[in-house]
């Protein structure tokens, strides 16, 4: 299914042009299976041609970059409502188990307040072409970062990462499918470690959570020492 939907985007989307990438970016970014490399490259190779100069870049920028930039920032919209506005639900009824309760992500929404830098962090994490978008689009809705700066700040970020993606599937020509799966490939390993990382710190927060019960349970059941067993 996913093949074919992949067959369908090249062949009857992006020849469309800007608006084709559009429609391609944020099916991609809806379908998580999809490599989110993919779709930009083939653009890139499609779309754009001849040699480097202003007018074949402004055909990258303006029907490749800005289009899918726009595609994938709205795509992005799914995961991060869905960490938004069930995030704290799931960690009230759930978050016990792992260790991991609503007011620790409150804790962390209070840092990211604090912080001066986390709208420069969240541009500088959507430039880079191999971090999963996915991951950073449901990390937001669950901190609950404020919808307009993450619109702004995703979607200048996403330019800079589309216009390199772009670039590299123009340059690429017939070998933009290799150079996709390369980005794919380490796009993939990123996201496994993320998932590891996250497995690990519930696994953490977990037994850490099992460790002070036992601690409390032990101290609950030591007999109070009386006063005139302390006189003595």
């Amino acid at each position: 299914m996913i093949g074919t939907l992949v067959h369908f985007i090249n062949t009857h989307l992006i020849p469309l042009g800007s608006i084709g990438v559009f429609a391609a970016a944020v099916i991609e970014e809806v379908i998580a299976p999809i490599p989110s490399a993919l779709v930009i490259l083939i653009s890139g190779f499609i779309l754009v041609s001849g040699t480097i100069d202003l007018h074949s870049l402004g055909l990258l920028v303006t029907k490749v970059a800005i289009p899918a930039a726009f595609g994938i920032t709205v795509g992005s919209f799914l995961a991060y409502g869905l960490a938004y506005y069930l995030g704290k639900p799931f960690l009230m009824k759930f978050g016990k188990w792992f260790g991991l309760s609503w007011e620790d992500i409150t804790k962390l929404q209070k840092r990211f307040e604090n912080s001066s830098s986390d709208e420069l962090s969240l541009f500088v994490v959507r430039a880079i072409p191999f971090v999963p978008s996915v991951v950073i689009s449901a990390f937001c809705g669950l901190i609950r970062f404020p919808i307009r700066a993450y619109t702004i700040y995703s979607l200048l970020g996403l330019v800079i990462r589309t216009t390199i993606l772009g670039f590299v599937g123009w340059q690429a020509g017939k070998f933009y499918f290799r150079y996709a799966k390369t980005i794919d490939a380490f796009e993939n390993v990123i996201l496994l470690a993320a998932v590891a990382l996250v497995v690990l710190f519930f696994v953490w927060k977990y037994f850490r959570a099992r460790k002070k019960e036992a601690a409390l349970d032990a101290s609950s059941t030591i007999p109070p020492t009386s006063t005139s067993e302390i006189q003595k």
